[in-house]
Formats: C-alpha cells, sequence, structure tokens
C-alpha cells in the first residue's frame, strides 16, 4: 500500500535571502562565509543536508517541513505528515545516493522520494526517534531512540530487523554507504560498532561524557565520534583503534562528514565553528564562524550539518540559516 501525503509545489523564496556576509564577532578567529541563505525563518528543529550538498531538509520551526535544493536555493517541496497541518520535523536523512529521504516527528515515520515529492511510506515508530541514518536506496533507516536502544528498521516493507541495545538514550547513528557497518552513540558514555546484518557488536568505544555525535565515512572504515566537552576523535573501524583526536571545543562537535576519499573531515559545533581537518595528521586547514542573524542578542548558533560540495563546503545552522564556505 501507498500513502500519498500532502506535498505541493512552491515558488522560490526570494523575499527571504540574506545578504551574503554576516558579521563576525572581533573576538573570533576564522573566515567569513562566503554566502548566506535563509531555508527557515528565525530557526529550525532540523536541518539535514544531502551528501553532496545538493539539498537540505528542513524541520522549520513556523512552518514545517520542506525540502530544498541549494544550487540555486528554492524551495522544492513541503513536506509534512498530516494533510493541512505543519508537522515538527525533529530528524530526517537523505540516502547514500540521495534518491529517498526519511522525516520523523519523533513518533512517525514517513519516507519521501526526492524527484516526485510524493510520500512512499508512513509508519508510527517503534519508540521515540532521537536521530535517523538510511541505507542505500532507502531500504532500511537505523534509528536511535529514547528507550536505550537503535533499531534497523525496515522502512519500506515494515518490521524490526535488529534491535541495537545500550544503557541510556541513542542520540546519534550513522551507517557505512552499503549498509553493512552501524555506529550508534549514547548518554552511557558509549559509542558502539555494529554488524548490520547479524546485530553483533563490533567494538565499544568509551569516552568520559554522553556521545551526542557518530559518523561513519561512506566506506564503513573510519568512524567520528563526539562526546560533550571532549576532544574529537576518529576511530579504525576495522580494529576499534583510535587514531587521532582533534581540538577540544565548548560543547561538542554537533555535526560532521569525511570527504569522499576519507582524507578531509568537516566538522560543525555547537558553539557555531565550522572545521575542515586533514584525517591523517589530526590537523585543522580551514576555520569559519556562522555567526547568528541577531547578533546583538546571541553571537552563538548550532551547526546541524555539513557536507562538501564541487565548489566548496556547505553548512547549516539551528537558525535556519545555510552557510556557502569557500
Amino acid at each position: 500500500m501507498t500513502f500519498r501525503l500532502f506535498s505541493r509545489r512552491s515558488i522560490p523564496l526570494s523575499a527571504l535571502l540574506l545578504p551574503a556576509v554576516l558579521l563576525l564577532t572581533g573576538c573570533d578567529q576564522g573566515k567569513e562565509p562566503a554566502d548566506v541563505r535563509e531555508v527557515a525563518r528565525q530557526a529550525a528543529y532540523s536541518i539535514r543536508l544531502a551528501n553532496d550538498g545538493s539539498a537540505a531538509m528542513v524541520g522549520s520551526l513556523h512552518h514545517g517541513g520542506s525540502l530544498w535544493k541549494t544550487q540555486p536555493v528554492d524551495r522544492l517541496f513541503d513536506w509534512n505528515h498530516k494533510q493541512d497541518d505543519l508537522s515538527a520535523i525533529t530528524s530526517s536523512a537523505f540516502s547514500p545516493e540521495g534518491k529517498f529521504v526519511a522525516t520523523s516527528d519523533g513518533r512517525t515515520i514517513v519516507l519521501w522520494t526526492r524527484d516526485t515529492g510524493e510520500a512512499v511510506w508512513f509508519w508510527n515508530a517503534p519508540g521515540d526517534i532521537e536521530d535517523i541514518a538510511l541505507t542505500g536506496n532507502g531500504n532500511f533507516a537505523l534509528l536511535g531512540l529514547r528507550d536505550f536502544s537503535a533499531t534497523l528498521f525496515d522502512i519500506k516493507n515494515g518490521g524490526v530487523r535488529q534491535r541495537l541495545a545500550h544503557d541510556g538514550t541513542v542520540y546519534s547513528v550513522s551507517v557505512s554507504e552499503d549498509g553493512l557497518i552501524g555506529a550508534t552513540g549514547s548518554e552511557d558514555l558509549n559509542a558502539r560498532i555494529w554488524n548490520l546484518e547479524n546485530g553483533k557488536l563490533l567494538f565499544t568505544l568509551k569516552h568520559r561524557t554522553q556521545v551526542r555525535t557518530v559518523q561513519l565515512s561512506a566506506d564503513g572504515r573510519l568512524l567520528f565520534t563526539s562526546a560533550l566537552n571532549e576532544p574529537g576523535k576518529i576511530w579504525d573501524v576495522a580494529s576499534g583503534r583510535l587514531l587521532k583526536e582533534i581540538g577540544r571545543t565548548r560543547g561538542h562537535y554537533s555535526a560532521a562528514r569525511f570527504s569522499g576519499n576519507d582524507a578531509q573531515l568537516l566538522t560543525g559545533t555547537t558553539a557555531g565553528h565550522i572545521e575542515l581537518w586533514n584525517v591523517s595528521s589530526g590537523e585543522r586547514q580551514q576555520l569559519w564562524r556562522a555567526s547568528n542573524r541577531d547578533t546583538w542578542v546571541n553571537s552563538t548558533v548550532m551547526v546541524e550539518d555539513v557536507a562538501f560540495m564541487n565548489s566548496g563546503w556547505l553548512a547549516a545552522g539551528t537558525n535556519g540559516l545555510l552557510y556557502f564556505l569557500h
């Protein structure tokens, strides 16, 4: 059965475009964004970027869910879980090849086709969802749940394929591009690496505080983790060995993405820093500052997601802004 939910095409929001450059606070080091565009008025519950940065799934605080293209910036579809109602999209994910997008309001999940904007499946979630990651072609969704587990859910046919146990809320999940390896980060102070075919726990990576971000490289060879007020960590997935630590940040690294060849790592923080790292050396190569639109009130914005693009880099903030970086 196919569920067709509310989806409408929208005109470009040219009136919402912001000036290309936001002012940096004088005490912060870092380059200014080359361009800045608005995709949510005032703030967003969530923003997730496609792997190649070509699209953004936005869960706006005031306007529900919407899919945007990023070059040029234009709203394509309004996506909500109930007709004639605005949903609070608190988490979302693109499939690795970009054909499908999953959205969640915490208790329901919808799988959408990116090209047509149609909702193809609608499910009640097996628990309160904190984070989502999709496997190839949108076949499975790895869900980070508040019930102390992560669940590999068959999002096209229904049913739980694997249940991956923790001893606290699972805040972050990630899957390799081939869907064979999964990673989870939890308030139980651990990140874990899993074989998603059989649900076997491969490694437990201990931290001193809550693990808020996990991100696998596309090939499943490397894993980045970030715990509160700790340095970011890069791990070898095959051995569970810690390879590198990168600079400690105020709060934590709230977003991360490896480049296609695993040579670089792009990160965003809860303090509004966007940084490019050399994976082999652990050295920082670039630093940008994602300043808030209301710098006279609060100059800090949490970075929701980051992506590598052909023409540079892209970051998204909880303030509803996209930052184009060169």
